[in-house]
């Protein structure tokens, strides 16, 4: 099991969205995730495919694209079973899916193309033009708090890839008691991982 395919973890790069500034991807995706729900789902069909081409481009595996939208083939699954059996199924249930998938791969594109230093450049120069815009104090704490939740989120994948990769290596299998033995592992170094950050930035703080 690669840890590169932690899911929305960094890839390294050339591509024109690798050097395209974090700050205007940043910018463009909440703008692009209002318009894919706003907009005909024809318009989410089409940017799915535009997405699936820009990561080809890229130079995402489909392995690589597929673990960034784990969660909606969980979520798809969990969600037909229920209509199913409350015999609500219908095309709305796909065009939510839809959307969903259009976003999490414009996500994807954002992570994979930025470094956590990049996102964290972004969200700071967003967050010094507003505190400009409001004449407030050139303090940017705020944009390095957002940064760590939202670098947190690869690692989270990352931790329980690696997680998974130990289990394995001892002869485990993938069964209901991997994930009774694994998940406490996994949520004690979420918590260890989060402690030494909080305190290496209330170090810096103090400094």
């Amino acid at each position: 099991m690669n840890l590169e395919d932690s899911a929305f973890s960094y890839k390294p790069g050339f591509s024109v969205f690798h050097k395209c500034p974090a700050l205007a991807k940043i910018l463009l995706l909440p703008v692009f995730c209002i318009l894919v729900f706003k907009l005909h789902f024809y318009f989410a069909a089409a940017m799915t495919v535009l997405l699936f081409a820009c990561d080809f481009i890229a130079g995402f595996s489909l392995r690589e694209i597929f673990s960034d939208l784990k969660i909606i083939f969980v979520y798809a699954v969990m969600l037909t079973v229920v209509k199913v059996f409350t015999a609500t199924l219908d095309t709305d249930t796909l065009v939510v899916l839809l959307r969903l998938t259009c976003m999490f791969l414009m996500a994807s594109l954002l992570f994979r193309t930025s470094t956590s230093l990049q996102l964290r450049h972004g969200l700071e120069q967003i967050e010094l033009a507003v505190r400009r815009l409001f004449h407030l104090r050139p303090e940017p704490k705020v944009s390095h708090l957002v940064a760590l939740v939202v670098c947190f989120i690869p690692l989270v994948s990352k931790n329980w890839n690696q997680t998974k990769r130990a289990w394995f290596a001892r002869g485990g299998r993938n069964s209901i008691k991997m994930y009774m033995v694994l998940l406490p592992v996994f949520f004690s170094v979420g918590m260890k991982q989060a402690y030494n950050t909080a305190r290496a930035v209330q170090v810096r703080q103090d400094l």
